[in-house]
């Protein structure tokens, strides 16, 4: 099948390469909607029915035979698509004239079933093409993606291998079937420098925390023995003064840490004690 070629922008190993390939999915995708929306003329699929493949399959392809048409391992890459960035593996089946790059979206873990077909029978025509797509999406109930790169029926990953073994390239796709979806490494990364930064501000707060409470501590204390130090020489008024002040730094310490009552009670039953010898009774 022909078509006329078509740029996608692919991001592999963090560096941007354009990659030409034909636009025979796209082309694909507009036919399927045409007839998609002229219900006479489209019939409905069911599990039972079949249709004729084919007759030139990709002399590449044939049963996976040549060495250089099975890939070792699918790449990972990240396509830019409508604003937004989709990570996919893929492998690219060589044809006469270019190749056919199938893909296996990482988000959703579907196959495009439409790439397949063109890389199965790289010289059908554009109305077979979307014929062949109406087929796919009505009998696994595939998803019809329209942007760019991503073109073409989309379905699952049994779904795909089934489909792989009716044209006689299974042992080509099963490198990108069987192939495990990868970590998301850029997610991982995030949580890693989340944590780190959650860990630095909780250590911050804490040495806050025991620098506040240790001033706080330090007032106390230097306070009770002042006090301790000059009661015996207090008049009345003065111990009376006293009192207050403890209880303003007893408010104090209760904001700051509770636990600071019970020393704050206690040089309180100093002050009553010492208070009792100097006020008659």
């Amino acid at each position: 099948m022909t078509g006329s070629p078509a740029k996608t922008t692919v991001v592999e190993n963090k560096v941007e390469t354009v990659i030409t390939t034909t636009s025979s999915v796209e082309e694909a995708v507009s036919f399927l909607e045409v007839l998609d929306s002229n219900p006479t003329k489209t019939k409905t699929t069911t599990s039972q029915e079949t249709r004729e493949l084919p007759i030139f399959s990709n002399p590449l392809l044939a049963n996976a035979t040549q060495a250089n048409s099975v890939p070792i391992k699918p790449r990972t890459v990240r396509i830019k698509v409508g604003g937004k960035t989709v990570q996919v593996l893929r492998i690219s089946a060589p044809k006469v004239e270019g190749e056919v790059v199938v893909m296996r979206r990482m988000d959703t873990d579907l196959v495009n079933a439409t790439a397949m077909f063109n890389a199965a029978y790289p010289a059908i025509s554009e109305k077979m093409n979307a014929k062949e797509s109406s087929f796919v999406a009505r009998k696994y109930n595939g998803v019809l993606e329209k942007a760019g790169a991503l073109s073409g029926v989309w379905i699952s990953i049994a779904q795909a291998k089934d489909l792989a073994k009716e044209y006689g390239i299974d042992a080509f796709m099963r490198p990108l079937l069987d192939a495990p979806a990868p970590a998301p490494k850029a997610k991982e990364v995030s949580t890693v420098e989340t944590t780190v930064d959650q860990i630095a501000a909780e250590e911050i707060v804490q040495e806050t925390v025991e620098e506040t409470m240790e001033q706080d501590t330090t007032a106390v204390v230097d306070a009770v023995a002042e006090a301790t130090e000059q009661i015996q020489e207090m008049t009345v008024s003065e111990i009376t003064s006293l009192k207050r002040r403890i209880e303003e730094l007893e408010d104090q310490a209760s904001r700051d840490q509770k636990k600071f009552r019970g020393l704050v009670t206690v040089a309180v039953g100093a002050v009553g004690i010492a208070a009792a010898t100097v006020i008659p009774q």
